[in-house]
């Protein structure tokens, strides 16, 4: 049972960042009944539940918190050896240093202490996945159960934790619950009798999400023993609800027999995640805006004043004495405003090119690789392959703007005298890639954290769900490669009762339309 504890807790841990799993693991340690505790990679407990701490003071071990625990259970004395193994004396901290230093992530073992009431007792250790460079040691202790009235406290503790934090923890064979806990009712309004029933999960999942995660079970060839999901499913009252399951599987013959894991429930976080991606889109499309009135009235007002400016200074030249010095001043005057008239002319270029309205995505890309060619910038190559003249604004805008921003880091930082850039369609989305052969940089600094640069070109791609994956190694250059499908986006705003037909036919009549705010998008496995 205890062993079982340990292997649900694995993949919830594995999944999170180390301080959240941490925070985690303890309110779980907290709230358990049975002997546990955790310690750190120094052999350290650093936090255990109430009945481990009756099961030290009962069997005169005296461990503390944060002292080391190899050292008391020098004491402890394994009950029989396999078969191969030393017959000499094995000890608790014998096998729990085997699994500190790596070389075992597990045992489950009898051991004797004779300073114990109770000397014997069975002890399960497991090496727990937790993200970065530390990680934490589950113990569990067998023989001193906690007394009936703390199991029940504990059981309502746990139980509330779950409540709390909006998870269920469900079993399952194929695709079929075979058990979930209380909470499943109130996250969808369904049973836990219903929640068992034979294809329940495929009838309510949302049909975008279906056919990715049904797969996901079905995979007969699975190699990973985790699997994070994200999805949506359909309630009872026709709300979209978000969820992220947590799933570890259970082998035989080297094939997935059995599943089981958590559902959280994340409807709230998509929902704020929804909202920041639509202040983001505010803004950028704000920024846009500006941008395009900007170069309009630079290419048609002040550049336009200009242009009338240079004529003006022309006549004025013909009608200045033939003096040198006049003549001199006269061509200073003449070429400062062509080069005024000029900076204008680029200066609108860069905050809104024409090209793009009227002549599309791939031709605006070609031009101001072009130009960053003819100025000497950078020598940029320029290749496209099918891509639609027809492309919808948003994600033309979106693929002009990387590939610009992509071109100005290279020319800044690379270093490099050459770039590529790459514009086509592949299966249903748009990729653009942009390379260098230039001095690289970590992909894991500061540059790529607070740069605006690559902060800018990630909140647009959110905007047009597109995705973007950077590649850079020292002294071999950088290449940026993003995609954006073509599919038509589902709105976020939809309501909700489109959704009836994919629920079950008995209560699809009479369904009262109810709002959802859930961020219809798809999601790819983690």
């Amino acid at each position: 049972m205890l062993a079982s504890f340990t292997q649900k807790l694995k993949p919830k841990l594995a999944s999170i960042s180390a301080n959240a799993s941490d925070e985690f693991l303890r309110a779980v340690v907290d709230a358990c009944a049975s002997n546990v505790a955790v310690l750190d990679e120094a052999g350290v407990i650093l936090y255990s539940s109430r009945a481990w701490q009756e099961f030290e003071l009962e069997s005169a071990l005296n461990v503390g918190k944060h002292e080391t625990a190899l050292h008391s259970f020098e004491t402890c004395e394994r009950l029989g050896l396999a078969e191969g193994e030393s017959k000499k004396r094995t000890t608790l901290s014998d096998d729990l240093r085997r699994i500190l230093f790596g070389t075992e992530k597990e045992f489950h073992h009898g051991y004797v202490h004779p300073g114990s009431h109770q000397p014997e007792f069975l002890m399960h250790a497991a090496r727990l996945n937790i993200p970065g460079p530390t990680f934490r040691v589950l113990m569990t202790h067998e023989s001193l159960p906690a007394p009936q009235t703390t199991v029940s406290a504990n059981k309502e503790r746990l139980r509330q934790l779950f409540d709390n934090h909006n998870i269920m923890a469900w079993e399952a064979e194929g695709t079929r619950f075979t058990s979930v806990s209380d909470q499943a009712f109130r996250m969808l309004g369904y049973s836990v009798d219903k929640w068992c029933q034979k294809n329940f999960l495929s009838t309510h999942l949302h049909p975008d999400d279906r056919e990715r995660v049904l797969a996901s079970f079905r995979n007969k060839d699975r190699v990973n023993e985790y699997l994070d999901l994200t999805f949506r499913m359909v309630a009872l009252d026709g709300r979209v609800v978000w969820f992220q399951s947590l799933v570890s599987f259970e082998f035989q013959e080297k094939q997935p027999l059995k599943s089981r894991g958590f559902i959280t429930d994340i409807s709230e976080r998509k929902q704020a995640e929804e909202a920041l991606r639509d202040l983001s889109g505010r803004l950028i499309t704000a920024q846009e805006e500006e941008r395009r009135r900007i170069a309009r009235e630079l290419h048609d007002d002040v550049n336009q004043r200009m242009a009338v400016l240079s004529i003006e200074i022309d006549q004025l030249g013909r009608e200045l004495p033939g003096s040198r010095k006049a003549l001199e001043q006269y061509r200073k005057l003449q070429l400062h405003a062509h080069e005024i008239s000029t900076d204008i002319h680029r200066l609108s270029y860069q905050l809104h090119p024409s090209k793009l309205d009227h002549l599309g995505l791939s031709p605006a890309v070609k031009s101001l690789c072009r130009e960053l060619s003819e100025n000497g910038t950078l020598d940029v190559a320029f290749q496209e392959r099918g891509v639609p003249t027809d492309l919808p604004q948003d994600i033309t805008l979106c693929l002009f703007r990387v590939a610009q921003e992509s071109l100005r880091n290279s020319a800044r930082h690379s270093g490099s005298q050459t770039a590529q850039v790459l514009l086509s369609r592949v299966n249903n989305a748009i990729r653009l890639t942009v390379s260098d052969q230039g001095r690289g940089f970590d992909t894991n600094s500061d540059l790529m954290k607070k740069g605006l640069g690559f902060i800018s070109m990630q909140e647009r791609l959110k905007i047009v769900g597109g995705e973007i994956k950077i590649f850079s190694t020292a002294f071999r250059g950088t290449r940026i490669e993003v995609s954006v499908p073509l599919k038509k986006q589902v709105s976020s705003r939809q309501d909700p009762n489109h959704l009836a037909s994919y629920l079950e036919p008995e209560r699809t009549s009479g369904l009262r339309p109810t709002s959802s705010n859930n961020p219809l998008i798809e999601l790819e496995e983690i």
